[in-house]
């Protein structure tokens, strides 16, 4: 299988970021990363623990970020911010109908091989304690379901279905695709079968859906 490989304008990624040459910023995100995979929430982390991890004095943090809520916002927007584009341009620059849902998802798990302790994260606060963090991520898996949708409608790849529908199913495809980051991360011997499975739910999910509007049963 020929995964589309993360590109080298991609964030940096854990070790980069925890080099001596990183800046304080990158370090302190490092910190939060490593130590909120391990079990923890990005918001039960402490500003002295963080600075420890990180080789910095703990009022290094305040130069970068007024509060754990902030630095937590930051990380999530970081990634959800380097995805979308190139989520977007696998779509847009290479449209084909019948492999555009493997394409998709080999990018996003190759992107989470690289990433894995912001994929670790993301997905626990997705269901976790904190609902200031739920709604951050949640709010992003719905922007990324409307540009989804919009660039689908544009390319007529699903005929009959409005952006209002693709929108209605775009969100439980990207949550699912995010969800199997996780298990495509921790059971390598099956990266290859999760990648079809995956890319499979989503061509049934739209074949689905254009059946259903055909059939008037979607109003």
């Amino acid at each position: 299988m020929g995964i589309l490989k993360v590109t080298k304008t991609t964030r940096s990624t854990l070790a980069e970021r925890e080099s001596p040459d990183a800046g304080g910023r990158e370090r302190l995100i490092a910190a939060a990363l490593k130590l909120a995979a391990e079990k923890r929430s990005l918001l039960a982390l402490g500003v002295r623990e963080l600075g420890r991890m990180a080789g910095l004095n703990p009022n290094t943090f305040y130069r970068h970020f007024k509060s754990l809520d902030e630095l937590s916002v930051a990380i999530i927007d970081e990634f959800a911010q380097d995805l979308a584009p190139a989520l977007r341009s696998i779509r847009v620059g290479d449209p084909r109908a019948d492999t555009l849902s493997q394409r998709t998802v080999e990018y996003v798990f190759d992107y989470a091989h690289q990433h894995p302790e912001a994929f670790i994260v993301g997905v626990r606060e997705l269901h976790g304690s904190s609902k200031r963090l739920q709604l951050e991520l949640r709010t992003r898996i719905r922007l990324v379901a409307a540009e989804m949708a919009e660039d689908m409608l544009a390319m007529n790849v699903v005929p009959g279905l409005t952006k209002d529908m693709l929108e209605e199913i775009g969100e439980p495809i990207v949550e699912q695709v995010f969800h199997r980051t996780l298990d495509y991360l921790q059971e390598p011997k099956r990266r290859a079968e999760l990648v079809r499975r995956t890319a499979r739910f989503i061509d049934a999910l739209m074949t689905g859906a254009v059946t259903l509007k055909a059939m008037n049963r979607w109003d």
